[in-house]
């Protein structure tokens, strides 16, 4: 996917960051910082396979400790169709 067949919304904030060790882990089913019994670490999961299989796009997760976090969700201009949609 390039940029011009593409539309991406980016949501970004100035906050603390994610840790690099984390970051490679967001998205993954049953991820949480929270203690054990607080969270069930299913949301980013859940986003990430809903735009991946309904929109065929993908998220992104950029951050540097101390610099804030950047989400960015990437659709296709044109979405392939099928029987079932």
């Amino acid at each position: 996917m390039t940029a011009e067949n593409c539309a991406i919304v980016r949501i970004q904030d100035n906050g603390r960051g994610i840790a690099g060790n984390i970051l490679s882990k967001i998205f993954d089913p049953f991820f949480t910082t929270k203690p054990v019994g607080k969270g069930t670490g299913l949301g980013l999961s859940i986003a990430d396979r809903m735009v991946r299989d309904k929109h065929q796009g993908y998220l992104i997760c950029t951050s540097k400790s101390g610099e804030g976090a950047e989400f960015a969700i990437v659709f296709p201009k044109k979405i392939r169709c099928s029987k079932n949609d």
